[in-house]
């Protein structure tokens, strides 16, 4: 899907970017990132060596509650609240649903068997493990480069809350590696395995259709049919009309409450913050992710934009169109500032440093509202990130420098 000589030409262009303030600026994120995830990891161990608590209050709590009630013999258990809080014994009256499909229940089923302390360990570290080996094909060798990937301070929200965001941020990265590198049967595998968390990739299939890649939609296909009958011949079919159930039930309560929910980060939620009324801010995603889907066909369509240009339009759209969007889930951004990096898309002016520092960042920023009440949520949450990924979406639709010249790209 990329000739080898185009991508030799996106290596150099990443190179291209490297200096001496960019390895320093690296560094210091990293090492960052490092201090804040080692705090996290001792806080769980902390707080929870006292016998009156189990768990902290964060995201990863439901996972570790689902996956022992699972192992406990009651994974439909994990789809009533009282039960998951029972489970884990942190703020009951907080909305915090099962929303996941039964093969994902089964994945996560061996943080079931540990300490919460020792699933927080276990979750960050293979977070991270995973991240640091999608990355590699695509950042040419550097090592600044490729640590700036592994540990970008956008990682920081997914991390602290034992999120799965940086598990399907790699398992896409290693989708795409393989379809540069057209190996179309594994690419569809990997993609069928996405949709063990489906709501961010409803715009791969455009793309996919785009590029006229029936092999790798039927492989993705047939996954994704293996992980939904596999789990359910073991949990039983009840287990969809429950999902179901729950999945419409967080869509009334986003629908309802997303002006005053203060970390989410996409359009919907933008256009409530400028006044729009929820249920018209909710026709206007609808229309975003229309123009999202259209601009990913577009773009996959065209022999004029580059693999790299592609991607991070693709990227882009996803977390646009996302019907809703919470902070941790920008952990995408960092890859999309990689791939506009390799594009060279990116204009050669000073801005463009804003740019891909405002995308390494992520969702960080919003981050320290854990800390501050929410009270900058307004700045640092949906005014950022949604005008930085139109923009990114934008740019990929930019000619490439002298496109006459370029070198080919391949389908």
């Amino acid at each position: 899907m990329q000739s080898l000589a185009a991508r030799h030409e996106a290596d150099l262009r990443l190179l291209g970017l490297q200096n001496r303030w960019l390895t320093l600026s690296v560094l210091l994120g990293a090492i960052l990132t490092v201090i804040a995830v080692i705090w996290f990891l001792f806080a769980g161990y902390y707080l929870t060596s006292d016998t009156g608590r189990r768990a902290l209050s964060i995201d990863l709590r439901v996972f570790w509650a689902a996956a022992r009630l699972m192992l406990a013999g009651e994974p439909l258990a994990a789809f009533d609240m009282s039960r998951l809080a029972a489970e884990h014994g942190e703020n009951p009256g907080e909305w915090m649903p099962w929303l996941y499909p039964p093969g994902y229940l089964l994945l996560i089923a061996p943080l079931g068997a540990m300490s919460f302390a020792n699933a927080y360990l276990a979750t960050t570290l293979v977070s991270v493990g995973l991240i640091f080996l999608a990355v590699r094909p695509f950042t040419a060798g550097s090592w600044p480069l490729g640590l700036g990937m592994t540990l970008a301070p956008a990682y920081l929200p997914t991390l602290f809350l034992g999120q799965n965001a940086l598990f399907w941020l790699a398992g896409l990265l290693a989708a795409i590696a393989a379809l540069r590198a057209e190996r179309w049967i594994l690419a569809g595998i990997l993609i069928g395995g996405l949709t063990l968390k489906p709501q961010l990739g409803l715009l791969l299939p455009v793309a996919l259709l785009a590029t006229g890649l029936w092999s790798t939609i039927l492989a993705a296909t047939g996954t994704a049919i293996l992980l939904a009958v596999i789990p359910t011949w073991i949990f039983g079919v009840e287990y969809w009309p429950l999902l179901r159930d729950g999945w419409a039930a967080q869509g009334r309560w986003v629908a309802s409450s997303i002006d005053q929910i203060n970390y989410m980060v996409g359009s919907l939620r933008l256009f409530t913050q400028l006044g729009v009324a929820n249920d018209t801010a909710l026709q206007l995603q609808y229309v975003v992710m229309a123009i999202s889907a259209l601009a990913v066909f577009l773009l996959w369509r065209s022999s004029r934009v580059s693999f790299d240009a592609k991607v991070a339009g693709l990227l882009s759209a996803m977390l646009l169109s996302a019907p809703y969007l919470w902070y941790y889930e920008a952990a995408m951004m960092a890859a999309i500032a990689l791939f506009l990096a390799r594009s060279g898309a990116l204009p050669q002016i000073w801005p463009r440093w804003i740019l891909l520092f405002v995308l390494w960042l992520g969702g960080s920023l919003q981050f320290v509202n854990v800390f501050q009440g929410a009270r900058l949520a307004w700045l640092f949450g949906e005014v950022i990130v949604g005008p930085t990924l139109i923009v990114c979406l934008a740019l990929c639709f930019l000619p490439t420098a002298r496109p006459q010249h370029a070198l080919p790209e391949t389908i």
